[in-house]
């Protein structure tokens, strides 16, 4: 029973470890980083002083993100500066903002999609009222002055992106507040790996008993 113990522990831990590890990344590499989000001027991010509250002073361009490991995520809208109704999904989950102007910076959970595979994630925006789409594989190789462009921000954990819209709907004005969206990696629960290790426990139990008959 004590090598069966051990074999929870160890299992349990592997599998801690292998949720820590996961994480957003790039799938392909930016064209432009450290883009500085802009805070003055015409192209003036309208969240530019809350963002950078966040830690969120710059982003980068042209790449395609995705995730290191097979997982859930959590999207969050939080804000928009924009003429057009725009809006973002990923999966089974769409954010759609309704009226012309500025939406109020503030986290508003959207939804949670289940079951994402590791690899480039399938997402675009979209800006509704002149019916123009731009998904995540689609935003490689954009930079500065794209009629449209998604700008990134990974957390330095690993573990959330900051992803920031231009629709182009102000003459190409690059200030990518057109809609704000966040995506956080869910990591697994205490309570889902203490499953795993009941589930190898009995399996564990179930073998020694065997192989005593």
């Amino acid at each position: 029973m004590r090598m069966i113990t051990k074999a929870v522990v160890t299992a349990l831990g592997l599998a801690a470890a292998a949720s820590a590890h996961a994480s957003f990344t790039y799938t392909t590499a930016p064209s432009q980083t450290n883009v500085p989000v802009p805070a003055a001027g015409v192209a003036r991010n309208d969240f530019a002083t809350e963002l950078a509250s966040a830690g969120v002073t710059s982003f980068d361009l042209g790449g395609v993100l995705g995730l290191t490991r097979a997982g859930a995520v959590d999207v969050f809208y939080w804000g928009k500066e924009a003429g057009y109704r725009n809006t973002f999904t990923l999966g089974s989950v769409t954010a759609t903002t309704t009226t012309a102007g500025v939406d109020p910076w503030g986290a508003r959970y959207v939804g949670t999609v289940l079951g994402l595979s590791s690899g480039a994630l399938n997402f675009q925006f979209c800006a509704t009222d002149i019916s123009t789409c731009l998904t995540n594989a689609g935003n490689a190789g954009l930079n500065l002055g794209s009629a449209q462009s998604i700008g990134m921000r990974i957390a330095s954990d690993g573990l959330s992106a900051i992803l920031l819209w231009d629709d182009s709907g102000a003459n190409r004005d690059d200030n990518h507040d057109d809609m704000i969206i966040q995506l956080r990696y869910r990591v697994p629960e205490p309570a889902t790996l203490g499953l795993l290790g009941l589930g190898l426990l009995g399996a564990g139990v179930a073998a020694r008993r065997r192989a005593k008959k």
